[in-house]
């Protein structure tokens, strides 16, 4: 398996329950069972790009302060690479399974610290240091096709890349 660069796509024209829906996970950020809560509320809406061998990023809602929501669509087999994460980071399986290794940065480098599997209905939070973009460090493989709903504090591509 091989990381790829996702695509992202930005999706408009979405109901106004859904926008409500949305501006309410970014205000729950910080309380992991109000997301999860909210998060089960989600309701698939239209057709999210599909990227070949890869995953697509499909930016819903990103408010002027860099937070978003997004859905990720997952092709089997898609890798991301070693990366980091704003404050506050909160993915949500909607569909299908995702691999996630969790890793700590240390003076020798990265520390694989624990391997999860996530299947539908399951979640990761993470809370880390504000102004930085090194928290959750992770690497996410799908093992079979899959989407994820994904509240960020800011915006996730700040997140730092390690190769």
């Amino acid at each position: 398996m091989n990381t790829c660069k996702a695509e992202t796509h930005t999706l408009a024209n979405l109901p106004d329950d859904t926008r409500v829906l949305l501006r309410d996970l970014i205000a729950g950020l910080d309380d992991e069972a109000r997301l999860l809560t909210l998060s089960a509320r989600f309701r698939l809406q239209g057709d999210f790009p599909h990227a070949p061998h890869c995953y697509s990023r499909n930016i819903l809602l990103r408010e002027d302060n860099g937070a978003e929501v997004m859905v990720a669509r997952w092709d089997q087999g898609a890798v991301t690479p070693v990366h980091g994460h704003p404050q506050f980071a909160f993915v949500y399986v909607l569909e299908g399974q995702l691999q996630m290794e969790h890793y700590r940065e240390t003076d020798q480098g990265l520390l694989l610290t624990e391997t999860v599997i996530r299947n539908k209905g399951q979640h990761i939070y993470a809370a880390g240091d504000a102004n930085r973009y090194n928290n959750a460090i992770h690497r996410v493989t799908a093992l079979s096709p899959s989407l994820s709903l994904h509240v960020y504090s800011d915006d996730a591509l700040k997140g730092k890349a390690f190769t």
